[in-house]
């Protein structure tokens, strides 16, 4: 009896641990953070989220303890976080600078949100992995208009050797909505990656907030996911294909263009022919 009961023991024990987290702050909870929210830059980050770095352009993430006060006049914003107290907002924003004469031009600048959350162990590849984690958009409210109000929450999610780079794409959601929707992907590792990448997606000359949480890394025997497209039952159309400056344009046009899909994904092509 007592054997049965030790090699039971033993059993569950192995089960437990094969079910662990491998993301070592997934939720964002482990961190030096004091206000409720705090925009932060490269090295406010790095220096304040344990396990992770952000290696996008400086401003364009945040660091919220939901809910928060945020906003004039002042708004309870934001809903709770996914998993503990704690969310990230990653964003993808354009700034449009005109310079007057005699250089009399625009300038488009970009700035990109782009996270990596560190693993406990470099994956192993013999091994299948499941991936989860949430994201949803900000609160609609018309007291928002000179905050942030934005629906068009797209991220690309990666595995990575790096710190510093998105590495090997898995998945790039579809729209979201204000609530948390969970996104999944079973993979199998090609190179020991050591790092989970998050990087907000653009969307012509759109800003883009996203709150992102709950990133958890396991273990699995369940099937490949077949095809990023086939996520939630989605077919992914073309809607338009649009400029640097936001119109539409034929796919014929040089330059650089945004191909805008229905399932939320928007592709990057530049035109020199």
């Amino acid at each position: 009896m007592k054997k049965l009961i030790l090699i039971a023991f033993l059993f569950c024990a192995f089960s437990v641990k094969a079910q662990q987290n491998l993301v070592m702050n997934g939720s964002f909870e482990l961190n030096n953070a004091i206000p409720c929210w705090m925009g932060l830059d490269n090295i406010a980050y790095n220096n304040t989220v344990l396990f992770s770095k952000h290696f996008g352009d400086n401003s364009s993430i945040a660091l919220f303890k939901l809910p928060c006060t945020v906003c004039s006049p002042p708004i309870l914003w934001g809903g709770q976080a996914k998993d503990g107290d704690y969310a990230l907002v990653l964003a993808g924003m354009h700034e449009t600078i005109v310079i007057p004469p005699p250089l009399d031009t625009t300038v488009h600048n970009i700035r990109q949100g782009k996270i990596s959350l560190a693993l406990d162990i470099p994956l192993l590849d013999d091994k299948r992995y499941k991936l989860s984690f949430w994201i949803k958009g900000p609160p609609s409210n018309t007291l928002q208009a000179v905050c942030i109000e934005n629906k068009t929450n797209i991220i690309e999610v990666g595995i990575s050797n790096y710190e510093d780079s998105l590495g090997r794409h898995l998945i790039t959601t579809n729209y979201g909505d204000t609530i948390w929707q969970e996104y999944t992907y079973v993979f199998e590792t090609q190179n020991a990656e050591q790092h989970i990448t998050a990087v907000v997606g653009l969307n012509g000359l759109i800003d883009n907030w996203v709150f992102i949480d709950d990133f958890v890394l396991t273990e699995t025997t369940e099937p490949l996911t077949t095809g990023i497209n086939e996520l939630n039952g989605i077919n992914r159309n073309l809607l338009k294909i649009v400029d640097i400056l936001g119109k539409e344009s034929s796919p014929n046009k040089k330059g650089l263009l945004f191909y805008i899909y229905s399932d939320g994904t928007v592709e990057k092509r530049l035109v020199i022919e």
